[in-house]
């Protein structure tokens, strides 16, 4: 089952590399880990998302990271009523007779044209892993050149108290 889980932590070096150790260490694989800046200055915010079946081993990982020195808090949203998104550039080559299909997607809202040349064009998906999925089949048809995903960012819904974050930093 995936696990996905949002962190909260102080924004310095070496603090991606030891949650990366704790999960490598405890022998998860990562589906996605993304991280970014948050509202508060000096504090970043992570989506990791981990596929462990076993879940004692989710609730294990998850009070471990809690007690990682550099991370304020945990926040399990696998049971949450979450917003996951993904975010997607891929690189396609043209010939003058797809330009038309390709517009027809980009009508449907979920794809975007950055870039475009007479060989190629680079298109901008965002959305939901099965509205990024369906969009990324579709466009397989063409010469894929380059893709990149994001990994999975993750909001929780409303403002409720038990999904807000405790921002008080853990003593070694």
């Amino acid at each position: 089952m995936k696990q996905t889980l949002i962190l909260f932590m102080q924004d310095e070096p070496g603090v991606l590399n030891r949650i990366s150790s704790l999960v490598r260490r405890r022998n998860f694989n990562i589906e996605s880990i993304v991280a970014g800046r948050t509202e508060i200055n000096g504090i970043t915010r992570m989506t990791l998302v981990v596929n462990e079946p076993n879940e004692a081993k989710r609730v294990n990982i998850y009070n471990n990271l809690k007690r990682l020195v550099d991370v304020f808090d945990v926040v399990d949203a696998t049971k949450e009523n979450c917003h996951v998104r993904e975010h997607v550039l891929m690189k396609i080559s043209l010939k003058p007779d797809e330009i038309h299909e390709i517009e027809k997607l980009v009508l449907g809202g979920n794809c975007k044209i950055l870039d475009q040349d007479p060989k190629c064009m680079i298109l901008e998906i965002s959305g939901d892993e099965s509205t990024v999925e369906e969009n990324i089949n579709i466009l397989s048809k063409f010469e894929v050149l380059e893709l990149l995903r994001s990994g999975k960012m993750a909001m929780i819904s409303g403002d409720q108290e038990r999904n807000k974050p405790f921002l008080t930093r853990s003593e070694p």
